[in-house]
């Protein structure tokens, strides 16, 4: 019989809106900013960008050139708004509607730059009152409303000259992506997958290439169309106003709403798009193996002043539909818990980054005062829902506390922790001032996962010396008995990449790519810009590449998509540097050989750069995973294009014979890896291919479930009988 699982993260995969009307059309339904919650230093959560609780486009932490009191590289926050004006978020066609009205609907098929100048000004649309310009803008857009994407709006990033085609042709599709990411209803009438699982039926249809091939659709002449636009459009003021409060958007058709009895707020459930991504992915991919399903984690916004009758109700509402079950910290809680002791402590350390007193504030008692608080408001939660035979499967460094406190109050309970990041060596580990805590919080449980051979090692040996107990190569034996230590390579839903990857907006994406770099090699690379992603590390050795192999200096393009974060300022100006000077040195007016995005792309612009790339470079100086390897090989059913896959990259075990293996430290090296994969001949692309692909598909996602969950079922089984 299957079991019941309560799967326990930090964040889970559902909040909830009061603030019914007020979410930002930027977001897959935005938390309310009335209740957002600073997060601090940006980590690992969900391998992206994170700010007041949210990933989103429309509410991030922008790195600016010059900031708000001319301060280099201060950080600035905006929400976008352009008073009541109902503008597309983040395009940059204003269409004039058939109706003669002022909204730019994102939904318009055939961009355009229209601009129409106010009534109230002169035939440029300068407006010299304030009251007349007040009036001008809540009329209709003129030129300083022109609907750019947020981080141009503020200075953030301009993109070159040649990649407006290719922002502009995000902007076209952004909107349409978000229609097509619907969530599936599943058994009992719960909906049991989040907005990057599997399509339902409609979906399908949809995601069908068409008869005609990809290539047969109109979206291209309506790119040449916004680009021929682009190059008549005159000059313009700067772009939207910046404005701290949020467009009102009506709540859609289909949307969970729920109500406090005994105060009469309403409030709408939403996707919280902040927390580990792949664990949400992998367990809704592996939904045969359970009974039932239920998360557990917090809401990702300030819950301190609810009333206990709102939060009984929230608690109803995500557990009844959607199989959640919140836990409430208090805001101090979370931001000693979150913020200092794990992204200034744990994080660093198991990275490999040693952080240092009074610049990191991790080390502070207060810190793991609020991290013990929190764990024990997480175990009181679970303990409140658990029944006998529950399998409690706690997930990653935020929790490593977790199972012991669990243990103390469920002594029979099967328990599991699974981390997701790297397990450092001993040496590092034993320099932390909890080291004692954070393992026997760890060996609560019957069976600790990692991501592979190595950090198992570590965490073996670090607990042998440090806690003095027995060891074997499977596990540590403790007075209550033994306690697995397994090595369980996480991976992601194929089935589910593929059923993204062929959509016809992909196909038509690819084309796209092949036509604009027509001639040309394309290397790929995606990581968020922090210090343990080797972006820089990446650069130097595509300069170096040029430097050395200067037939290919007009011949190379290097997409790099980096990731914003909400810390590490110094590391973005060494970045530019370094990008900078590739332009300006290997560069002409018809060839840029680094493309820079400093921001995240639809998740359908980012399959069909993997599948258009003739190399990934992967750099990092230390991580977990890492599947975007995963999705590059299986982006690559066409091209067999080779990966660049960094020696400490937690992947690499298992792709070691198919990757290029570099290490990132070594310029030299990471250029003759280059270089051997644009000049690798056909047999061994496909021989390379064939293999990773075998490793993708052997060690997919639920393959991952199924092994760490019967680990933990049969485990408890010989604990009980012994």
């Amino acid at each position: 019989m299957e079991p019941r699982v309560l799967v326990v993260s930090l964040f889970a995969p559902y909040s909830v809106n009061f603030d019914v009307g007020t979410r930002s059309p930027g977001s897959a339904g935005g938390t309310s900013a009335a209740y957002e919650r600073p997060l601090g230093r940006s980590g690992s959560t969900g391998r992206n960008s994170v700010w007041n609780g949210r990933r989103s486009s429309m509410h991030r932490t922008h790195t600016t050139p010059l900031g708000r009191h001319a301060e280099p590289h201060s950080r600035r926050r905006s929400t976008f708004s352009v008073n009541s004006i109902k503008l597309a978020p983040i395009s940059r066609n204003n269409t004039k509607p058939s109706d003669g009205s002022s909204i730019a609907s994102p939904r318009d098929s055939k961009p355009s730059a229209y601009l129409e100048p106010c009534a109230e000004g002169d035939a440029s649309g300068n407006v010299d009152d304030a009251a007349k310009a007040d009036t001008c803008i809540a009329k209709k857009p003129g030129p300083s409303q022109l609907a750019y994407t947020i981080e141009e709006a503020v200075g953030a990033y301009t993109p070159p000259p040649n990649t407006l085609d290719f922002t502009r042709k995000q902007n076209i599709d952004l909107m349409r992506e978000k229609q097509e990411r619907k969530t599936g209803a599943g058994k009992h009438g719960r909906l049991l997958h989040n907005k990057l699982s599997e399509p339902d039926s409609a979906d399908s249809e949809r995601r069908k290439v068409p008869p005609g091939g990809w290539y047969g659709s109109s979206l291209a002449s309506s790119i040449a169309t916004a680009a021929q636009n682009a190059q008549l459009q005159p000059e313009t003021t700067p772009g939207p106003q910046i404005d701290t409060q949020q467009p009102k958007v009506q709540v859609e058709a289909g949307d969970s709403m729920g109500e406090v009895a005994e105060s009469g707020d309403q409030f709408v459930v939403e996707h919280l798009n902040v927390g580990n991504i792949g664990l949400f992915n992998a367990v809704n991919a592996s939904l045969d193996l359970f009974a039932e399903r239920i998360w557990i984690g917090e809401l990702g916004i300030s819950t301190e002043e609810w009333s206990d009758a709102r939060k009984s109700a929230v608690s109803d509402k995500l557990l009844d539909e959607f199989e959640t079950f919140p836990v409430f910290v208090s805001d101090d809680e979370f931001e000693g818990h979150y913020s200092r002791f794990s992204k200034q402590l744990i994080w660093p350390a198991f990275h490999y980054i040693m952080p240092e007193m009074p610049h990191w504030h991790g080390w502070e008692k207060s810190a793991y005062e609020a991290a013990m608080s929190t764990c024990q408001k997480f175990a009181d939660r679970i303990v409140e829902i658990y029944r006998p035979g529950d399998i409690i499967w706690v997930n990653d460094y935020h929790l490593m506390l977790l199972p012991k406190l669990l243990r103390e109050r469920l002594p029979n309970a099967k328990i599991g922790f699974f981390l997701h990041i790297p397990f450092p060596s001993s040496e590092i580990f034993r320099c932390l001032h909890v080291r004692k805590e954070l393992l026997e919080g760890m060996l609560g449980a019957d069976v600790v996962g990692l991501q592979t051979f190595s950090y198992k090692r570590h965490l073996i040996q670090t607990a042998k010396r440090v806690l003095g107990i027995e060891g074997s190569p499977s596990g540590l034996v403790l007075d209550r008995g033994h306690v697995i230590v397994g090595q369980y390579a996480m991976g992601l839903d194929p089935v589910g990449v593929e059923g993204k990857w062929s959509n016809a907006s992909v196909g038509e994406l690819i084309e796209f790519l092949h036509e604009k770099y027509a001639g040309k090699q394309l290397l790929v690379g995606r990581d968020k810009l922090d210090h343990v992603k080797g972006v820089r590390q990446k650069l130097l050795g595509y300069e170096y590449f040029l430097n050395n192999y200067p037939d290919f200096a007009t011949k190379t393009v290097l997409i790099q998509i980096a990731l914003t974060t909400t810390e590490h300022n110094e590391l973005q100006v060494q970045v530019m540097d370094v990008v900078n000077r590739i332009n300006s040195k290997f560069g002409t007016i018809e060839h840029q050989p680094v493309v820079f995005f400093h921001k995240d792309i639809p998740y359908s612009h980012y399959l069909a750069l993997l599948s258009a790339a003739d190399a990934m470079v992967i750099t990092s100086l230390r991580d977990g995973m890492n599947l975007t390897s995963h999705e590059y090989v299986i982006c690559q059913r066409e091209k067999k294009s080779p990966l660049i896959l960094s020696e400490f990259v937690g992947t690499y075990g298992s792709f070691n014979g198919g990757a290029l293996g570099v290490n990132p430290m070594d310029t030299r090296a990471i250029a003759r890896a280059i270089h051997d994969a644009l000049v690798m001949s056909d047999e061994e692309k496909l021989a390379r291919w064939n293999f990773l692909h075998r490793q993708v598909l052997t060690n997919s996602a639920s393959s991952f479930v199924a092994s760490f969950i019967s680990d933990i079922r049969s485990m408890h089984v010989k604990t009980t009988a012994s």
